[in-house]
């Protein structure tokens, strides 16, 4: 039987509905895939993107902290720490620092690779360079000559006299030890407080003459001896004695012939057996050893020339005052040089510590007729050609105790002073730098006193390639020094903080 498959009517809509409902099913899916797929995308887009900005904060940050170790290594190599400023390429960094307060700020700045930038700040605590002097009170490289136009005044212990070159002659109570060179050498009046070091001989030529310590004498020419020594004479040579019967108080060795006049030995006397001993009146009161040999006694040792050439950095946290050669007015030579004068006695003003540069001048002089008088309130550097810093006073404000220091550079490097390029003399005559200052004269050529009326005052240290006398000046010491003298040097501390900043 034939069977009827043709559908109704009703049926057939039923159909299209459900082929209706499939396809919106399948946009639906497909919709979904697709915004499924979009937010992946973005996920990935999203995510490289923030690996490539994580990579390039860590990259500035690492050379920040580079910076930081490149500095700290670099300024306790050079013992410079402040006004520093490096860079590196690999990683990539800048670094700059500055002092202040006892504390050294490093601010470095690194690089990434996509040019963003990590500002790192370290701050370390910090100590100056302490002022522990010139090696000496008085330091000079050439022979020098005390006679009563030098008087020096110890309220303390005895000051240091260095004589790195040359001969030291003494004509003057002298509060001081002394170390030569060359010989040591009295011509009556001669009162030595402390000890004299010679590398050559002594030549104490009157009884009247005194040294109140030890006496060393290395040199293997014969040694004179007509005064008196409080503590041990020991010579590298023969040693005469005078007759004046004055008293040596300790042991007294020789490496040569001995002639005793009339002085008394306190203790003990040592000279090789194969030398000769004259004996007239002279006593010695202790036992007299005559061994095969005797050893010379050491020469003394010295620091060679300390070199300064000024720089900025040197004087972290100074003013500077530049004077120009022209014209007359504030920041000109002739505003200090010309009469009225006016340029010494607006230093009284100063509030901070402040560099007076002045070489662009012929010369820094006080010698206009003024006599002028300069009450500091702070420390002061003064750089110049040369000196003459005639009848000019410098006292301290109440409460202040400033540090005043008057230089001349040595521009040459050789370890000795070079009396060149221009470098000068500094002049004292009527010069006062005393009533709480505290004063460095330094100088590759010559320190050169004159004297007026005996008011010349230096309190503090005086360091030059030679030293000329002429007039009566009363010396006092004090610590004072130049940046990079050995004992004096900055001292980094413990790390105080470190951030970033940027």
């Amino acid at each position: 039987m034939l069977v009827n498959r043709s559908r109704s009517a009703g049926e057939q809509r039923r159909a299209a509905d459900d082929t209706g409902s499939a396809i919106v099913s399948v946009l639906i899916v497909m919709i979904l895939l697709s915004l499924m797929g979009l937010t992946a995308a973005a996920i990935v887009t999203n995510t490289t993107g923030s690996v490539v900005q994580t990579r390039g904060s860590v990259q500035a940050k690492a050379a920040a902290d580079a910076g930081i170790t490149a500095a700290l290594a670099q300024a306790r190599r050079t013992s410079e720490f402040c006004s520093l400023s490096l860079s590196g390429s690999q990683p990539s960094y800048t670094v700059t620092s500055s002092c202040a307060s006892n504390q050294v700020t490093f601010t470095s700045t690194g690089r990434g690779t996509d040019g963003g930038t990590t500002k790192t700040q370290a701050v370390y605590a910090y100590t100056p360079a302490k002022d522990v002097g010139m090696g000496a009170d008085l330091t000079f490289f050439n022979s020098a000559t005390f006679t009563y136009e030098v008087k020096t005044v110890s309220p303390g212990n005895a000051l240091t006299i260095n004589i790195p070159k040359g001969d030291f002659t003494c004509q003057v109570p002298i509060a001081a030890s002394i170390r030569v060179q060359g010989s040591f050498i009295t011509k009556g009046s001669c009162d030595v407080a402390g000890s004299v070091t010679a590398g050559g001989s002594v030549e104490m030529t009157n009884g009247s003459d005194t040294v109140r310590g030890n006496l060393s004498a290395a040199g293997t020419d014969k040694s004179l001896v007509r005064g008196s020594v409080g503590g041990a004479l020991t010579v590298g040579g023969s040693l005469e004695f005078g007759w004046e019967q004055k008293i040596i108080g300790g042991n007294v060795q020789a490496t040569g012939d001995v002639k005793l006049g009339s002085q008394r030995l306190s203790k003990a006397l040592t000279f090789p057996a194969g030398k000769k001993f004259e004996q007239d009146q002279g006593v010695v009161s202790g036992t007299i050893s005559r061994p095969a040999a005797v050893a010379a006694p050491a020469a003394p040792s010295f620091d060679a020339w300390f070199d300064y050439a000024y720089k900025s950095s040197d004087w972290p946290g100074y003013s500077i005052i530049t004077l120009t050669a022209s014209g007359t007015g504030p920041g000109t030579c002739n505003y200090f040089n010309a009469h009225p004068a006016t340029g010494w006695t607006s230093l009284s003003s100063l509030t901070t510590p402040t560099v007076l540069d002045a070489r662009a001048c012929s010369n820094l002089s006080a010698n206009s007729g003024t006599d002028p008088v300069v009450t500091l309130k702070t420390d002061l550097v003064m750089l110049a050609k040369s000196y003459d810093l005639t009848m000019l006073t410098m006292t301290a404000s109440s409460g202040t105790k400033p540090k005043v220091r008057v230089i001349v550079e040595d521009t040459t490097k050789d370890a000795k002073p070079s009396c060149t390029n221009g470098a000068g003399s500094i002049n004292i005559n009527g010069t006062s730098m005393a009533s709480g200052i505290t004063a460095l004269a330094y100088t590759p050529c010559t320190v050169d006193v004159h004297g007026i009326g005996g008011r010349d005052k230096w309190n503090g240290s005086l360091y030059s390639g030679a030293f000329s006398y002429g007039g009566l000046v009363t010396f006092s010491s004090a610590p004072i020094s130049l940046p990079g003298i050995t004992g004096g040097l900055p001292v980094l501390g413990d790390l105080d903080s470190q951030r970033d900043i940027r």
